[in-house]
Order: C-alpha cells, then structure tokens, then sequence
C-alpha cells in the first residue's frame, strides 16, 4: 500500500532545528523530496538516533523495516540512513507524543516484538491478516509462526487462523475491565433488570463478536460474572424486586414444585398475575438465576429439588442406559414431558443420547 507519511528512525540526531526543512530521502530505486519532523521532546537527552515522521512529495511503497538515506537538499551531502517504522502515520500532539514514541521504540526492536506492538496498538479491534501484510513483510508462514511463538509466550490470542486474526492479551484484560466497570454502572442505574445482552455489549464497545466472547468466557472462567437467559450480570448482582414481584415469585416457585406449571401456558401465566411477557420472562429469569427451578430447551420447566431427585434415582437405579418408556416408568411422567426433561438431562451431561436410548453418564459410587 502507497504512502506518502510515514515514521522512523534515523541513525543521527536531526535536530529540532531541522523540523520543516527540506531534505532528499533515497530508497532504492527512488530519491525523493521530503519533509522531516523530529519526535525529539524537551529535556530528552542525544541518544543517537531520532524517531521522525516524514512526509514525502509523493506516495510511494513502504512497509516495515525498509532501508533509506537522508541527503542535504543544497549539497546533496549524505546526512545517514534510516528505516521505516511505522508506514501509515497520523500527525500527533501532546500527551499522545509519548505513546507514539514508546511505540517507535517497541517497532524498532525485532520482527516478533513489531508483531506484538502492532497488535497492541490496534487495540480492542484487533489486527487482520490484510492490515499486517499492509505494514510489514512476511514470507509465506512466517507470520502464523510468529503468532503462534506469542501466543504461547501468553502475549496475543488468536480469534482465526484463515485469514489470520489477532488481538494482544492486553488488550483483552482491558477490555475485560470495561465490561466489568460499565456491569456495575449498569446495575446500579437499571436495578431492576437481570442484566445485559450480548449485542448490547456488542455495541457498546464496537468490537468482533470473537473478540467479545472471548473476554466474556474469561470473566465467566474467572467467577467475574454470570450469563442467565441470555443476560449478562456481576456474579453477585440480584435484580431487585418490588414487594409484589416477590410475592410472585414466590408463587410461580410453589407452582413449579407441585408441577402446576406445566397444564398452564405462558399466557395463563400471564392472564394469572396480570403481567406483561417481559415481566414474566424477567421473574422466571430470577429464580433460574437463583437456582430454584432450571430451564431446558423449549422453554421446559422444572423446580431444582424436583430434578435433584431425579438425577438421585437414577443414579440408584444402577442402569448404563434407558428408553423413554424406561424413563417414563421411573418418572410417572407422560412422553410429552418425559423427553424435554431427557433432552435436559442430556444437556447437563447426566445422560448422553445414543441411538433410540439415554446412556447414563452418573452412578453411584
């Protein structure tokens, strides 16, 4: 990709004098006019080399590590060599004048650590493939080798091998803090609200949906937070209920234990407490997270002491495997319930499907 703006370091002090002047910048085959802006801050001492950005008369090919001289304009004279850094600049001021250096000075090190920077330096929204190649050459392998060589040094991550995805281990624990700091503010504003969804986030932060999950499983890996129903919460946050959404509570918990939940619909339940659906949902939502009743796929119900004394019987039942009329016998449940309440078991791992039986995956010992 052609630039005309660029970073680097030089071989010798330029100077600040030198800022705005005119000088020839030789690559290869081409000798061009240029302007050249020390990075130099105040009270810095001669180090032997200056981080400048040059901006070139005309756009050219560069990338990392590419070789030039520096010539005086009116004599001609070599003034020393130099190599690319950074081949895109964007002009800065300020505060931003020593993170850009610090960055230099990381670029300048060896092709692994410019791999690494780079990545750090794009954050959140990690580093493609096509914008590493952009900056820096790589031979055919080279650049999945060098990913790899820094993920196992816990340095970067990666989200995809094909095309090449990136993001630095730093990035992600920063990331990490974000979601953790905007949770609590969250909670405090919408108390009543069991938590977040996914996309919420998603859009809050503008990140890859890899890049988010991949945050989120640490946090939930690490005990930080928990997923319920799809919404993402502290680990310790309780949505708040008013007095008679306890009571509510309450009732669809002694309902669910004397299995009265399953002649009614969800409109029953509705029409019952005089709730709207989200209403609804938001409840039934607090006593999963409280781990009163638990939710299978199809929206199957069922109360916790009821499915611990399920999981009991079978593993006193001594049985490797059953049918669902097995099932049914063991349950006193009709086949309409019977199989939502194995394809639940089958998602905790205390059955496994196989064939036209239930492997049984927990015994006692």
């Amino acid at each position: 990709m052609k630039t005309s703006c660029f970073d680097a370091v030089l071989d010798f002090n330029l100077g600040r004098k030198a800022a705005g002047r005119s000088f020839l910048i030789v690559f290869k085959n081409s000798e061009l006019r240029a302007t050249l802006e020390p990075y130099a801050q105040q009270g810095e001492k001669d180090s032997g080399h200056s981080f400048v950005r040059i901006l070139l008369e005309r756009p050219v090919d560069l990338k990392w590590g590419d070789e030039f001289r520096v010539k005086n304009l009116e004599e001609g004279l070599n003034l020393g060599s130099g190599v690319v850094l950074n081949p895109h600049s964007q002009k800065v001021r300020g505060k931003k004048v020593r993170k850009r250096l610090e960055y230099l000075g990381r670029l300048k090190g060896n092709k692994e650590e410019m791999l690494h920077a780079l990545v750090d330096e794009k954050g959140i929204r990690g580093a493609r493939e096509r914008e590493i190649l952009d900056f820096a050459p790589f031979k055919e392998g080279s650049l999945l080798e060098l990913s790899q060589g820094l993920e196992e040094e816990g340095k970067i991550r990666i989200l995809s091998f094909s095309p090449i995805f990136l993001i630095s281990q730093s990035s992600l624990e920063h990331l990490s803090r974000k979601i953790l700091d905007f949770l609590d503010k969250y909670h405090r504003k919408h108390a009543r609200e069991s938590g977040v969804q996914f996309e919420r986030l998603r859009q809050r932060y503008k990140v890859h949906r890899r890049v988010l999950r991949l945050a989120l499983k640490h946090l939930l890996r690490v005990g930080r937070i928990k997923e319920v129903e799809g919404k993402i919460s502290l680990m310790n946050f309780e949505p708040l209920l008013s007095k008679e959404e306890e009571k509510i509570v309450n009732q669809l918990e002694e309902m669910c234990l004397k299995d009265e939940l399953r002649s009614l619909s969800r409109k029953d339940l509705e029409k019952r407490f005089n709730l709207n659906p989200q209403t609804l949902d938001r409840l039934l939502s607090f006593l999963i997270e409280r781990k009163k009743i638990v939710q299978g796929k199809d929206g199957f119900l069922i109360h916790s002491k009821w499915l611990e004394e399920i999981i009991e019987k079978l593993k006193s039942s001594g049985r490797s495997e059953l049918t669902v009329g097995d099932f049914k016998k063991m349950t006193n449940l009709s086949r309409k319930y019977a199989i939502p309440l194995l394809e639940l078991l089958d998602q905790m791992g205390i059955t496994r499907r196989k064939g036209g039986l239930h492997e049984v995956l927990i015994r006692r010992i």
